[in-house]
């Protein structure tokens, strides 16, 4: 029914340890490819894919039957293309030796240099490579990054027959979308489109999104001239940091650097990121409605979680469990301690006056027994009193090691399965955004 693709997990070669960054190429090369309908096979079917009809007395035919059967019903030459990703990774050597015949595989492969990235990708159909592109990007780029490298492919897959699509827009600078797909900024042109139908939308902060469907024909190149409409009566939000010269990023678009005033922004909710490399980050949601359609944002940076231990005034959740916990023994303990002391005092009372009369009493027995009756209620005090401590630290240490596992789970996100997934499953993770402590999920079907 489809011929697969399979986007394999990068092999990477880092100096400072981002192993965040595999699953982030891994993710937007499939994401890139999401846009691709079909592929030419070259002749390499999967035996499963293609079958052929069964004919009358078919175990009877004349020899030369079979080969007009097959001329008749040949394989096809493209099929709809299926795109999964794998924990496969390129050995050591970064070569197709090695790959399933049945199935195209794009092997790539990731150079950290200081601040540079070099992506490399090699697509495979089988021990064959077809292709081999190297792009060299900013790690703040990685979108237009992967485009770079995945577009000359994609023409590779579909014969070298595509479309170019070419966008202006009034105002220039706006995000253009295919299918929901990110291609890049107006004025664009983008090629090594394949050829078939798409929704085409053009959208710019504080402007009306234009949307329009569109049909791209191999070896064509579209044109489209957009005017969005600007919307009145904006949202304006005010941006300030300490230290100043922080990136500002509106729902993980570049907006700049503090201080910044952002207007004519669409009425809405935001995801503000604030972030000084070697300083410190600042997360917070931000709501614009037309009651209070401005906001105002003066952030102290912090240092990054992943630098410290999440806690309270400046000590760690685990230590605050640990203290706590020690606390509410220690209380409970002294608690058991009074009680005990406490009795003793009344064991004291009936020793000395279980075999007398009360009529035979002295006046020294009874000023014993008033002394003895003071100290047990003294001693009752104490015992009440740590009991009701014990019961604070114990509630405590649990709030505090609740805190404590869940600051454990920030970042799951990133963090890869426990297990490979089979073929069909699908995994949804919620998880923590830095800076705040929250409980994650993880969700199969």
């Amino acid at each position: 029914d489809d011929y697969e693709l399979e986007v394999a997990k990068p092999q990477v070669l880092l100096a400072d340890g981002k192993t965040y960054l595999p699953n982030v190429v891994q993710n937007l090369i499939g994401d890139e490819l999401s846009l691709q309908r079909r592929a030419l096979t070259r002749g390499r079917v999967s035996p499963k894919s293609v079958e052929y009809p069964l004919m009358k007395d078919h175990e009877h035919l004349p020899p030369n039957a079979r080969a007009e059967l097959l001329a008749k019903y040949r394989k096809p030459e493209i099929m709809p293309l299926r795109i999964v990703r794998s924990e496969r990774a390129p050995g050591s050597v970064f070569s197709c030796d090695g790959m399933p015949n049945d199935r195209y595989v794009i092997a790539s492969r990731i150079v950290v240099r200081s601040a540079a990235l070099r992506l490399e990708a090699l697509l495979c159909q089988g021990s064959e490579p077809l292709q081999h592109e190297t792009v060299s990007v900013d790690e703040q780029d990685l979108v237009g990054g992967v485009t770079k490298l995945v577009n000359p492919l994609r023409a590779r897959l579909t014969g070298d027959v595509y479309a170019t699509v070419k966008i202006d827009s009034d105002p220039a600078r706006a995000s253009v979308y295919l299918d929901d797909l990110f291609i890049g900024k107006s004025p664009l042109v983008y090629s090594y489109l394949v050829p078939g139908n798409y929704t085409l939308v053009v959208k710019r902060d504080g402007y009306q999104a234009f949307s329009s469907p569109i049909t791209a024909n191999g070896g064509e190149t579209l044109t489209r001239n957009v005017t969005i409409k600007k919307i009145r009566g904006g949202g304006v939000m005010d941006i300030a940091s300490n230290p100043p010269g922080a990136k500002i990023y509106l729902d993980a678009d570049y907006k700049g650097v503090t201080p910044k005033k952002l207007e004519n922004l669409v009425l809405g909710t935001y995801r503000v990121h604030i972030l000084a490399p070697e300083k410190g980050e600042v997360y917070r949601n931000v709501t614009l409605t037309e009651q209070n359609p401005s906001a105002s944002l003066d952030e102290k940076l912090t240092e990054f979680m992943r630098d410290r231990q999440p806690g309270m005034l400046g000590i760690s959740y685990k230590a605050w469990y640990w203290g706590t916990l020690t606390a509410a023994a220690l209380s409970l303990g002294g608690a058991i301690y009074f009680y005990v002391w406490r009795d003793s005092a009344q064991e004291d009372i009936y020793a000395r006056t279980s075999a007398k009369d009360i009529s035979m009493y002295t006046s020294d027995d009874y000023a014993f027994i008033a002394d003895r009756r003071a100290q047990y209620d003294i001693r009752q005090s104490w015992a009440t009193g740590l009991t009701i401590s014990a019961a604070f630290f114990a509630a405590a240490s649990l709030y505090f090691y609740l805190q404590y596992l869940f600051s454990l789970d920030e970042g799951v996100v990133m963090r890869p399965p426990s297990k490979p997934n089979a073929l069909g499953d699908v995994d949804i993770r919620l998880g923590a955004m830095p800076g705040q402590t929250g409980l994650s999920a993880n969700f199969r079907f």
